[in-house]
């Protein structure tokens, strides 16, 4: 299921209807990992700190 949900981010990001902050949400809360970042925007997740 969370492969479907990678390919939909994947697919509304190269349509410029997620952006990099957006994907970055996904990961902080599990939706996606830190290297599916990567291979969505093709650069590395930091980490935000509060």
């Amino acid at each position: 299921m969370l492969s479907d949900f990678k390919d939909m981010a994947q697919e509304f990001y190269n349509d410029s209807f997620y952006t990099k902050t957006d994907i970055a949400s996904f990961v902080g809360l599990t939706l996606l990992t830190g290297d599916d970042f990567k291979e969505i925007t093709g650069d590395d997740y930091v980490a935000q700190t509060n």
